[in-house]
């Protein structure tokens, strides 16, 4: 019996990996409207995605940045490359673009796509990536190069230090939110949460919290242009 739930008639398979339900409904919506493609499997955290993905094999991987557990979507994405599975990720989510995508890409992921696009940009996104493309738009690409541009060699290498989590606890923190909010805004603990401030702080090479503070609201309002 063969893993692998493309079909021999061509259908592409989708897992969803998305930790909110309804979200995970709508994408299904959008994704069986096409005969040609259809959803194998739905996750919500990295661990259950990596178990469904060994199973079924699917050809694409709809992969959100904000997932349950320990692991977000570029750790995700990153396992799945170090690990050879067949499945090409496209990232779907609300994330600012200049703050993940090069970071996604770089991870393995093949597209990166904002949730407030047009749901047919989805659709096309899966095709372009089956025909082994990468589908990146070109209002993302820009804000990547005017990024790099303007961003100092030594602050761009610190910041890529950072896990995945790490880095959406540092943006969080950049936004204003408090631990307790993070913490209930990324299902986590308080305790993980703050081992994780004090992990960024070591990478950056941050003294105080005060200074992790400061960078970090530098940090969002300069990718957020």
């Amino acid at each position: 019996m063969k893993k692998s739930t493309k079909h021999d008639n061509g259908t592409v398979s989708v897992i969803i990996v998305e930790d909110h339900p309804l979200m995970r409904k709508g994408i299904r919506e959008i994704i069986e409207s096409e005969k040609d493609i259809t959803v194998c499997a739905e996750a919500d955290s990295a661990n259950r995605a990596i178990a469904l993905m060994v199973k079924m094999e699917p050809d694409i991987a709809i992969v959100d940045l904000s997932l349950n557990g320990q692991a977000g979507g570029i750790d995700l994405i990153k396992a799945m490359t170090d690990r050879g599975f067949r499945t090409k990720a496209i990232v779907l989510t609300m994330h600012g673009e200049t703050l993940y995508v090069e970071r996604a890409i770089r991870a393995g992921a093949r597209g990166y796509i904002a949730k407030s696009e047009a749901p047919q940009i989805i659709i096309g996104a899966i095709r372009e990536v089956m025909k082994g493309g990468l589908c990146v738009s070109n209002t993302i690409s820009g804000n990547i190069i005017d990024r790099l541009l303007n961003e100092k060699e030594e602050s761009r290498q610190s910041i890529e230090g950072l896990t995945g989590r790490e880095l959406e606890i540092f943006e969080l923190i950049g936004n204003g939110y408090k631990f307790v909010d993070i913490a209930k805004n990324l299902k986590l603990s308080i305790n993980t949460v703050e081992t994780h401030r004090k992990n960024i702080r070591g990478k950056l090479g941050l003294a105080s919290s005060g200074d992790l503070m400061r960078n970090a609201i530098e940090w969002v309002h300069s990718h957020h242009k």
